[in-house]
């Protein structure tokens, strides 16, 4: 069974953002504080849900998908 699984870039300023991102149901796999942005792992779907949910938390600036995500790789 392959796990339905993408990889979002999180932009933002602050660290409101992050402490909302390690209550949501995402893996975490890069933080960069120096650029303000976090790379991490979830649902193909929730991608809504995230913006859903970052929009009103305040530093958030943008969220979308990561360009280094290899959708050949199956795991």
């Amino acid at each position: 069974m392959y796990a339905n699984r993408m990889s979002y870039v999180v932009f933002y300023q602050g660290k409101q953002v992050l402490d909302k991102l390690k209550s949501l149901p995402v893996d975490i796999t890069y933080i960069s504080e120096k650029q303000g942005y976090a790379v991490v792992y979830g649902d193909k779907d929730i991608e809504a849900n995230l913006k859903k949910q970052l929009k009103d938390v305040k530093g958030f600036k943008f969220v979308g998908p990561s360009q280094m995500f290899d959708a050949n790789l199956n795991f």
